[in-house]
């Protein structure tokens, strides 16, 4: 004859399975918690190789393919960390064929052998000849030639290798305090040499690190950046948060670059552990860029 389970059996079963159950479900949320840990340091690291490179490479490209002292950094002043290096990335350089202008429009086109050396949305540095601030050609007996860096708003081109252009943006030289607006205030200086700029913006707010690339909109290149450092140094005064003023003033020959990660989740039992961490596990890295060209400026 069977006999039946008893109450007092299956409470234990359930009891031991409660049991067993909780130390499976415990292990693998554990083991789940710890994945996740692992995860977040991995990418951490990836994220902050990968934002270092992009940094030194920026930096190491500094002043590339221009003339002595005519590309350079803009360090800005107190906050968080932002600074622009200007190079010019394909070495684009041509000549002023000529140029047209309508005032009132904004944009002046110069005609170049090759328009594709220049980038994009890029900026452009040329010779114009211009009035006085202030004054008018019609008004005056002649002009003189001043270098402007400009945007480039546009390129066409004809495929044949002539008739290309340059449309550059020239609405700030029609405002004040140039008021240059009158025909025949603006054109570029015929054969000339016009150069090919890049600008690149690194700019820090909060945890993310935000990146303009010449005169597009700025984006958000990468986040989890608990902190940026960059020190430049200078040949005589050596290393500083900004460029020196001390002889030759806005030099600088090597550039240092700290950036420190943190994981973009918080590990609460770290936060437990150790309040000052605020739950982010940390990975900083260093590099030291020498530059490629030493007479560089503030830009």
């Amino acid at each position: 004859m069977r006999r039946g389970v008893t109450l007092i059996e299956l409470l234990v079963a359930a009891a031991v399975f409660m049991v067993v159950g909780s130390g499976i479900m415990y292990a693998l949320s554990s083991s789940n918690q710890d994945w996740a840990i692992a995860s977040g340091k991995v990418s951490m690291e990836l994220t902050a190789k990968a934002t270092l490179e992009e940094l030194a490479r920026a930096v190491r490209m500094t002043g590339s393919g221009l003339p002595d002292r005519m590309g350079g950094v803009k360090v800005y002043g107190a906050g968080e960390e932002k600074a622009t290096f200007v190079m010019n990335e394909n070495g684009g350089v041509d000549t002023v064929r000529n140029s047209s202008w309508e005032p009132g429009t904004g944009k002046l086109r110069i005609h170049v052998k090759d328009a594709t050396r220049f980038s994009y949305k890029g900026y452009v540095r040329v010779d114009l000849d211009v009035p006085p601030i202030g004054a008018h050609r019609e008004e005056l007996l002649g002009t003189f030639t001043k270098s402007f860096t400009l945007g480039v708003l546009d390129r066409t081109t004809s495929g044949a290798g002539c008739g290309d252009s340059v449309i550059v943006d020239v609405s700030a030289l029609e405002a004040a305090p140039y008021n240059w607006n009158k025909p025949g205030d603006i054109s570029a200086l015929g054969n000339s040499l016009i150069q090919s700029l890049d600008s690149i913006t690194y700019r820090k707010s909060g945890d993310t690190l935000f990146l303009k690339r010449n005169i597009q909109s700025e984006t958000a290149f990468t986040t989890g950046v608990d902190s940026m450092r960059i020190w430049y140094h200078h040949p005589i005064d050596g290393w500083g948060d900004s460029l020196s003023g001390t002889l030759p003033a806005d030099r600088f020959d090597k550039v240092r670059i700290r950036l420190v990660m943190r994981t973009k989740n918080v590990d609460f039992a770290l936060l437990g552990r150790d309040k000052a961490s605020r739950g982010y596990r940390l990975f900083r890295m260093e590099t030291e860029v020498a530059m490629r060209n030493t007479e560089l400026s503030n830009h």
